[in-house]
């Protein structure tokens, strides 16, 4: 009997282990992302494997039509392994060539299976009015049609299609191309459309981007007759300064093409680099000022040369202009202790 009892308790356990199991694999599938791909959208959703596809999808807000299909299937489990979702949809649609008209039913196509499924017996040359790389839709027109054939490029994208009479504008509103406010288009849009045309969409989009630079600092230089003349001194150390720039830039189907500068604010003034030349007499054979050309002693001076006296006029400073009336000729601006200035001739 005690045994009996031990039994049916094991029985009891293991049946509740089993029950827990269950529930627990029934309630939290393994984590799975994948990508849903409808009509060439693609949309990135997080699912698990106690879902199916109609779950998944319906989570995901995509609705299905009665005629649609899906790989895998609707009723079928998600797997550990699952990639991608793919959304076939029904379209009835009807393919032209001059007087025929053909309708055809495809679930999951493209404007070219269309036109192979109708198989019209053409001449040469012949293609669609609308890209055949399109995904079908239901109650599409496809005309076949011969001769003016556009090429088309836009979006990274470069085809063939054929035209119907009209302007730039009309083709680009068959072929469902919107332009954006800044697009460029090779050809004027109200011109008319000839056979052979390249027609070339560039996507233009305008950014402002505000950058750090740095801000070069110039060399000063200055004169002290405290200083013996000849002789120079870095006085003050230059420094970079920095400002924010504002760049319009304009980008051409996603790659820079150009920038233009639009503001500019100094958030860190540079500092100049001062230099400082020695301007004053030195007693001995030779206490010139070399004041315009550092190391290099200017005579000054009847005989050039100057003397131990107090009262010796000598050369301060020597300024040069360079010809600015395009005489060839400049001037030099010199200043002496005494005072006085002269203009020499060069």
């Amino acid at each position: 009997m005690h045994s009996k009892m031990k039994f049916s308790k094991l029985a009891a356990l293991l049946t509740a282990v089993c029950l827990l199991m269950g529930l627990l694999v029934a309630c939290g599938g393994q984590e799975v992302t994948l990508e849903i791909s409808d009509m060439g959208t693609k949309t990135q959703v997080t699912t698990s494997t106690d879902k199916t596809v109609k779950q998944t999808l319906e989570a995901a807000g995509i609705s299905l039509g009665e005629k649609d299909e899906t790989d895998p299937a609707l009723q079928t489990k998600i797997a550990a392994d699952t990639k991608e979702i793919l959304v076939k949809r029904y379209a009835k649609v009807t393919v032209v060539y001059g007087d025929e008209k053909k309708e055809v039913e495809i679930v999951g196509g493209t404007v070219a299976d269309a036109i192979k499924k109708a198989a019209f017996k053409t001449e040469e040359n012949v293609t669609s009015d609308v890209s055949e790389s399109s995904y079908l839709k239901d109650g599409m027109v496809i005309n076949l049609v011969k001769g003016m054939l556009v090429e088309l490029t836009v979006d990274g994208k470069t085809e063939e299609i054929a035209a119907k009479e009209g302007t730039v504008q009309d083709f680009l509103t068959d072929q469902k191309i919107t332009l954006g406010e800044d697009d460029e288009v090779s050809e004027k849009l109200d011109a008319a459309i000839t056979d052979g045309m390249k027609l070339v969409i560039k996507r233009v989009e305008y950014k402002e981007e505000t950058k750090t630079e740095e801000i070069d600092y110039t060399t000063e230089e200055r004169y002290s007759d405290s200083m013996a003349a000849g002789s120079s001194e870095v006085t003050q150390e230059g420094a970079k300064g920095e400002k924010e720039v504002t760049y319009k830039v304009k980008y051409v189907d996603g790659e820079e093409d150009s920038r233009e500068a639009i503001s500019e604010k100094i958030t860190k003034a540079a500092v100049n680099r001062i230099v400082t030349y020695g301007s004053a007499s030195n007693s001995g054979s030779d206490n010139s000022a070399g004041s315009y050309d550092p190391g290099t002693s200017s005579s000054s001076g009847s005989d050039g040369q100057g003397g131990d006296s107090p009262n010796e006029v000598y050369e301060v400073s020597r300024t040069q202009f360079p010809d600015c009336d395009g005489s060839g000729h400049g001037y030099y601006q010199i200043v002496y202790s005494d005072g006085h200035t002269e203009y020499v001739d060069y």
